[in-house]
């Protein structure tokens, strides 16, 4: 067992007991200069007194404003913080069907979920969608950051600590505040457009095909069921061109308000970063060999890339004053945004999904995801005699439909249909919050005691709605006098093995779910100087949730001035996560494949009859204890430094357990069990579980230096590292009152290694951003760590080394108001290593076609190179 004294955290202590004694013995001054500073960064996030800045946080916040974020020619809020914030991590996926039209991100190494997304200082809805497949945030349900227009944000603020006491549920590894803009007057036009030039890095290019003397192809010797290739150079692409228009503009409302507009149309092509495919695509002839049509077929076609996507999206911001001073306010937000991406290739050759008349050469699914997400918060606040007072109510809404078309379902032969509508996921949140805070005079203060008070109502609803009928029927086998056909042991036989549409994400009638849950809180907030340099804050916060009952949670933070540039800070808190209704009713049927095998996998609620009978239960909150250290030091001037070192204990995480049914003893015990409840047509088997208890332990270090009078212009330099361990202490005793499994089996090493490789153990970056009267240059490098991808067995493990991903940018004003701007990611085309060049005695068919690993946390997408011409007035 590690020693907490050894701990990051005892190792930040350590760091700050060497930094210079004189600090210590200093006054706490309060200069104009620094009042000044410290008033363009006022907090929303991490404390309810009013006027707290950065330095003065009792937790690290980071405040990154819309010039940072902008710069490096992402349009996406996701891809922006991935390249500025070390602690925040963006998975970017490929075949992993839903997965990626929303894509998760996470802070500190944590499950998506397990952070609380606000937008204006309001708790923001999570998606509709379940990620299942095999990537990082498997199991968990995310935010789309991405469904509020970058365009639209003034600032975002990351509190990087444990703050469920303050905020409620999801907080567990911080909060995400993102602050849009509020300018009644002014604003930008902008158009911007990119595309990819890379170089596929280890992924030769399949110019031919081998033949012996007399004509006839050649079998490759890792596989019968493939060609032997002749192979080139590695593959050139210039793909995924994209176009964003983008707009925001403020207008008064009289004297007394504003309303400030965003409105950003995206438009984005597809990638492809697989190679060729070698496996045979057409049955074989009689005398077993190749048929000569495999010399001319198109091998090109497996998308593994990033999805075609069209979207528009809309923010509108707005406030006004009443007489006595009070305020309304409201924010909308819209997207309308369609996503296509590809399912795996299904050959003319495997006799399961051969349909020779309607696809001759085989066929790529298509999964169309229809996404339509809305937002509506309205409130007032203000101020009476004695108390500042803040009322709101958000409605937020996400839906998500799927359509899969360019597919088959092989039980209706020659008469089926090649385009099904799946079905639709629907999350709804509504919140009401209320809260008032003043300031008391108290014996002994150094300063009034700041006392605040709140309570919340949330009403979640989610619903799943079936899809079209043909996509999970299944046609009984008859014979030629029309009678059906039954096996020895009395089922039915369907006409073909393969049952459902391919590819497909459906919802059958059995899959339709109508849910909600309904939960109230109160809290209370104390924030005390108690004297000059100390500064203590209490909270405390109860809430009550219809499902799985209550739960109580608090936090103490507390700061001490050593200086005026130098304090050293601290908190303690516990937390939880309410499961979402989504892990707890989800259920549906999909198409998985493992090591190239289709499996077809049944995901059901815990607490189904199914379920019981394999080890499930009613999920129970997530429970979290939450402790950090750190320090910040203002240097020199310009220069400040922040340390923070953390650990996170989470007990009774949720998680999705093992596919269960995968071996023979398994698939035995869960097809008992599935003839036991009537339930046809699935060969294995999932569900969420509490599964496990975690430790993450971690230092986040943050450092910014500006320098006047460079080269005519001001040069802003910063820098960040994240380092983070997960690992899981504990598999639960006990999954549920069956006794066919055991624990270790519902949550095995596979489960366990996607847990504990969810981010790279070490995120570094360091930006260079140089600000001339009319020119501006961009240099930011990010570093990633190692990391490892789990495949089903230890063997199939995939190691993704350090990369070093280096961006550039120039801008330059063609006039005082017209800005452009031109530069690459990824200037030097780095790439994971590609798995046709690993050291493995045979090199699979799917390494080709899928040659990066999924888990690479800068994703496998290669050099992008855009411009951006800007407008402001």
């Amino acid at each position: 067992m590690k020693s907490f004294a050894l701990s990051p955290i005892a190792a930040t202590l350590v760091a700050a007991s060497f930094l210079p004694a004189a600090y210590a013995q200093q006054d706490v001054q309060n200069t104009t200069e620094t009042a000044e500073q410290e008033a363009e960064q006022i907090l929303i996030l991490g404390t309810r007194r009013p006027g707290r800045s950065v330095v003065q946080s009792n937790v690290p916040v980071d405040l990154i404003d819309e010039e940072t974020l902008a710069a490096g020619g992402f349009n996406d809020i996701s891809r922006q913080l991935q390249n500025v914030v070390p602690s925040f991590n963006f998975y970017q996926p490929s075949l992993v069907d839903g997965t990626e039209h929303i894509k998760p991100a996470s802070l500190r190494g944590l499950a998506p979920d397990q952070t609380l997304v606000l937008l204006n200082g309001r708790r923001f809805h999570t998606s509709a969608l379940l990620n299942l497949n095999g990537s990082s945030g498997r199991g968990s349900v995310s935010v789309d950051l991405n469904a509020i227009p970058s365009a639209a944000i003034k600032r975002i603020e990351i509190l990087r600590d444990g703050a469920a006491a303050q905020y409620g549920s999801d907080a567990i590894a911080g909060v995400i505040n993102i602050i849009t803009k509020d300018a009644s007057e002014g604003g930008m036009i902008s158009l911007s457009g990119g595309s990819y030039f890379t170089e596929l890095d280890g992924v030769p290019e399949l110019i031919g095909i081998q033949t012996d003397a007399q004509g006839n192809i050649l079998p490759n010797e890792n596989g019968s069921n493939r060609v032997t290739g002749v192979y080139g150079d590695e593959i050139r692409r210039n793909d995924g061109e994209n176009i964003n228009l983008a707009a925001n503009f403020g207008l008064s409302l009289g004297d007394n308000g504003f309303v400030n507009f965003t409105g950003e149309i995206a438009n984005a092509n597809r990638t492809n970063r697989g190679g060729y495919d070698d496996g045979d695509t057409y049955p074989r002839n009689a005398d077993g060999s190749f048929d000569e049509r495999e010399l001319s077929v198109d091998r090109d076609r497996f998308n593994f890339g990033a999805p075609d996507s069209e979207s528009y999206t809309f923010l509108a911001n707005a406030g006004y004053y009443l007489k006595n001073d009070a305020q309304l306010y409201a924010t909308a937000s819209f997207q309308d945004k369609e996503s296509i991406s590809g399912a795996f290739f299904r050959e003319a050759a495997d006799e399961g999904f051969f349909i020779q008349n309607i696809y001759p050469d085989g066929f790529t699914p298509q999964i169309l995801a229809e996404i339509q997400d809305w937002s509506v918060l309205t409130g007032i606040k203000g101020s009476t005699e004695n108390w500042d007072y803040n009322a709101s109510v958000v409605i937020g809404n996400n839906e998500v439909d799927y359509t899969t078309s360019n597919t088959a379902n092989p039980t209706f032969l020659q008469q089926t249909p090649t385009r099904f509508y799946g079905g639709q996921l629907a999350n709804q949140q509504t919140t009401i919050n209320f809260d008032a805070s003043r300031f008391l005079d108290v014996d002994g203060l150094f300063s009034p005691l700041s006392f605040a008070i709140g309570a919340e109502y949330r009403l979640d609803e989610f619903e799943i709605k079936s899809g079209d009928e043909a996509a999970y029927t299944n046609i009984q086998a008859t014979t030629e006098a029309g009678e059906p056909v039954f096996d020895d042991n009395g089922n039915p036989v369907f006409q073909s093995d393969s049952l459902f549409a391919q590819g497909a994400l459906y919802f059958s009638d059995a899959a339709q779910v109508d849910e909600d849950r309904h939960s109230y809180a109160f809290y209370v907030d104390l924030d005390a100087d108690l004297t000059q340099r100390w500064n203590l804050t209490l909270a405390g916060r109860y809430e009550d949730y219809s499902d799985f009952g209550s739960t109580s949670n608090g936090k103490l933070a507390t700061r001490y001035s050593f200086s005026d540039t130098f304090s050293v800070r601290s908190s303690v808190s516990t937390g939880f996560r309410a499961p979402s209704l989504q892990q707890q009713f989800y259920t549906s049927i999909s198409t998985n494949f493992i090591d190239g095998e289709a499996f077809e996998i049944g995901t059901i609620s815990s607490t189904s009859p199914a379920a019981m009978a394999l080890g499930g239960k009613q999920l129970e909150a997530e429970e979290s204890t939450n402790v950090s250290v750190g320090f910040t030091w203002t240097v020199i001037d310009n220069l400040t430094i922040t340390a923070d070192a953390y650990r996170i204990d989470i007990d009774d995480r949720v998680v999705l357990s093992e596919t269960l049914g995968n071996d023979a003893e398994e698939a035995a015990i869960v097809q008992q069990v599935f003839s036991e409840n009537n339930i046809d047509g699935i060969g294995a088997v999932r569900f969420f579980i509490n599964g496990v208890d975690s430790r993450t332990e971690g230092v986040d270090i943050v450092a910014n230096y500006s320098i006047d009078d460079v080269g005519s212009g001001v040069l802003n330099l910063s820098a960040g590292a994240n380092y983070n361990e997960t690992e899981v202490s504990r598999v639960v005793a006990s999954a549920g009152p069956s006794d066919l499994f055991a624990a270790e089996t519902l949550f095995a090493r596979r489960e366990r290694a996607r847990l504990e490789n969810a981010a790279p153990r070490v995120k570094a970056n360091v930006t260079a951003n140089w600000q001339g009267e009319d020119v501006s240059l961009m240099l930011r490098g990010n570093y990633f760590g190692e990391v490892t991808q789990p495949g089903s067995t230890q063997s199939g493990d995939v190691t993704v080394d350090t990369a070093f991903i280096v961006d550039l940018e120039a801008g330059y004003y063609i006039t005082d108001d017209l800005e452009l701007n031109i530069g690459a990611n990824n200037l030097f085309d780095t790439y994971p290593q590609s798995a046709v060049v690993t050291d493995a005695p045979d090199v699979g068919q799917f390494d080709y076609v899928i040659p990066y690993p999924n888990f690479s946390p800068y994703g496998f997408q290669g050099r992008y190179v855009y411009g951006e011409l800007t407008y402001r007035f």
